[in-house]
């Protein structure tokens, strides 16, 4: 794709040789043409038709002519009052009867009754609209017997002179010139960006896995999606910036609009095709300015729905882990899974909080290990992950001929397979406000009707849902019912994040690190102490799960049975908090694990001597000991760590 450039137009050498200076300084490319008028229009538009010629700046009738020849954008740079003030100014030396050449809607442009003042002079306009037009004025201001005519451009001055009259530019300023380029360097980012954002635009609806129909605020069509195209069999072309009501009421667009009400989820038979019809209002600051339809195959859905339903089946009906496998030894944690043993010995709803990652689902499965109905199946949803329209016949089921495609004999929902043993509704508050409605009844009543059914099924489930949402602000919101939430928060179980668990991190690093081990058929023996301090301050944003995916990187890289230390640097990379690769810490917080006063000794003056970066003489100073002293120490201390034993301490954020 050609550069593009800003085209200028100029009526005297001296106009030349000042823009091409001020392109130079500001870094532009531009084309520079000396011509006026009809000519340089027509020159204008030969240029802009050949080059990518994004802004046009001329001066007064030049840039008039111009705009009426090509749609490019035209900026114009006009001399000002003090610019024909200095022209007048020549024009009184060279003779007293002066005239002035100005383009015909020039005339309220300049104060000349203030100008004439200032000068002393009297002034006559002879504007013109054309070259034809500049000529005939000539003739008429030697006829008047004008002695000196300012301004027409070096074509005026020519023709006064031809006439034996004398002529004065009228120059256009460094500053006018400047302001010019700059509003020019102005609209081409405009431009530019309008351009991105269109082509953005574009690329989107081209690509887009729905047809969209969009209108603007007359009902006009002005968008029209190439899969729309070939779902409905229009082309784009047929029905561009036509109103959508002008097309027969059993056309599929019509359809489709329906009268432009908001609606989501709406089915729509199109000859053979049945869609399903989302319309939504575009508005700005309260207005509706047009509207948005778009739609999918039904059949689409039902793949979609199938992929789903296999995923779901993959996942297994059966609980995997029980509370042995929570890898736990802070008091907190502790606590956390002696409240879970408890509630899992009722048949209560129990409402599992915690941040993704934390292990909710491994909770959920633990208590259904320890329950009474451990016999019976465990049904876990993702209730985040499958769109609404599906998740209302995922969780409830449906009836044969409930909707098209619907499986032959009917498909029996989640509740129904859950029966006798639990459901685990995880992303619980993902869930639309209408389907929170017929869950909560199924909560209340014990029973559920499928999609097209007319029988009541009663199902025996036991129900624990997990979201990473604080659902009382949700409530607060709207976004979530508040009758809902207070009977799934029965029982409430807190899972912490792993940044308040540190104790926890050695024990559970050794046991993924065990884990890996066996199932890349690795032998590393330990974690190099290093690490283990960097792992310590790491925050770990995503909880367990990623310590779990950082160990499996740890292993594969591992060179037989050790870490190697320049692999390190990479594993920080991979695994950072703030995007440097650096942790940052508080600088005014030390924090040891409990121990023999020798053992927190050390690790309080560790923490220091890193965090001063190994200056000795002022962390001696600071903890009132000898060089010699603090050396020993040190000394004593890193030979420790390089025999094998672990650092203790950790820093707190």
């Amino acid at each position: 794709m050609p550069s593009s450039k800003i085209l200028i137009t100029s009526a005297y050498l001296d106009f030349t040789c000042l823009t091409r200076q001020i392109c130079s300084e500001l870094g532009v490319e531009a084309v520079i043409i000396e011509a006026v008028l009809e000519e340089a229009a027509e020159l204008v538009k030969k240029i802009v038709e050949e080059e990518q010629i994004e802004v046009i700046i001329s001066r007064g009738g030049t840039a008039a002519a111009i705009s009426k020849v090509v749609d490019t954008p035209v900026v114009t740079a006009e001399a000002t009052d003090f610019d024909l003030l200095q022209a007048f100014w020549k024009a009184k030396a060279l003779g007293s009867r002066i005239g002035f050449l100005g383009y015909a809607y020039e005339k309220m442009e300049y104060d000349f009754d203030s100008l004439v003042e200032i000068l002393g002079l009297e002034v006559r306009q002879y504007l013109y609209r054309n070259t034809m037009e500049l000529k005939a004025q000539v003739e008429d201001a030697y006829r008047d017997g004008i002695e000196v005519i300012v301004g027409g451009g070096s074509v005026g001055v020519n023709l006064a002179q031809a006439r034996g009259l004398k002529g004065v530019l009228v120059h256009t300023t460094r500053r006018a010139v400047v302001d010019a380029i700059l509003r020019a360097k102005g609209i081409m980012e405009i431009l530019h960006k309008d351009r991105e954002s269109t082509q953005r635009l574009k690329t989107i609806i081209q690509n887009a896995y729905e047809g969209i129909v969009a209108l603007d605020h007359q009902g006009c069509i002005s968008v029209l999606s190439p899969l729309a195209e070939r779902t409905l069999g229009i082309e784009a072309t047929q029905v561009m910036g036509k109103p959508i009501t002008h097309f027969p009421h059993h056309s599929y667009l019509a359809r489709l609009y329906r009268g432009g009400e908001p609606k989501l989820g709406d089915l729509v038979r199109v000859g053979e095709i049945l869609l399903v019809v989302n319309r939504v209002p575009i508005q700005v600051q309260g207005e509706q300015v047009g509207l948005v339809v778009t739609f999918q195959e039904f059949s689409r859905l039902q793949q979609l729905e199938q992929k789903i339903r296999q995923e779901l089946h993959y996942k297994g009906l059966v609980a995997k882990f029980s509370f042995q496998d929570i890898v736990a030894s802070c008091p907190e944690m502790r606590d956390t899974i002696e409240r879970a043993k408890r509630f899992g010995q009722t048949d209560s709803t129990v409402l599992i909080t915690g941040e993704s990652g934390t292990g909710k689902e491994l909770f959920a499965q633990s208590m259904h290990h320890i329950n009474k109905r451990r016999e019976g199946p465990f049904v876990a949803v993702n209730c985040g992950a499958i769109p609404d329209n599906l998740l209302e016949s995922e969780l409830f089921g449906y009836e044969e001929g409930a909707f098209t495609g619907a499986k032959k004999g009917g498909k029996p929902g989640l509740f129904e397979l859950a029966h006798g043993g639990t459901i685990f509704l995880d992303e619980i508050g993902r869930i639309s406000t209408d389907l929170q409605a017929r869950l909560l009844r199924v909560l209340q009543e014990k029973e559920v009707m499928r999609l097209g059914g007319d029988r009541i099924i009663p199902v025996d489930v036991r129900v624990i849902a997990a979201t990473n949402q604080d659902l009382r602000q949700a409530v607060r919101r709207g976004a979530f019912r508040d009758d809902l939430y207070y009977r799934l928060n029965v029982l409430n179980l807190v899972i912490p994040p792993l940044r308040h668990r540190k104790e926890d991190l050695p024990l559970l690093a050794r046991h993924f690190l065990s884990a890996f081990n066996e199932k890349f058929h690795k032998q590393v023996s330990q974690i190099p102490p290093e690490l283990m301090r960097w792992m310590m301050v790491y925050d770990w944003p995503g909880n367990v799960r990623e310590l779990e995916n950082f160990m499996e990187r740890l292993v594969i890289l591992a060179d037989g049975d050790r870490v190697d230390p320049h692999f390190l640097g990479q594993l920080y990379a991979d695994t950072r908090s703030d995007g440097t690769g650096e942790v940052s810490v508080d600088q005014d917080e030390l924090t040891v694990m409990p121990g023999t006063l020798e053992e927190m000794e050390r690790d309080l003056i560790l923490q220091l001597s890193e965090r001063m970066r190994e200056n000795k003489v002022e962390l001696a100073k600071m903890l009132g000991i000898s060089r010699t002293t603090l050396w020993k120490k040190l000394r004593g201390y890193h030979e420790g760590i390089s025999s094998g034993k672990e650092g203790r301490y950790m820093l707190k954020k």
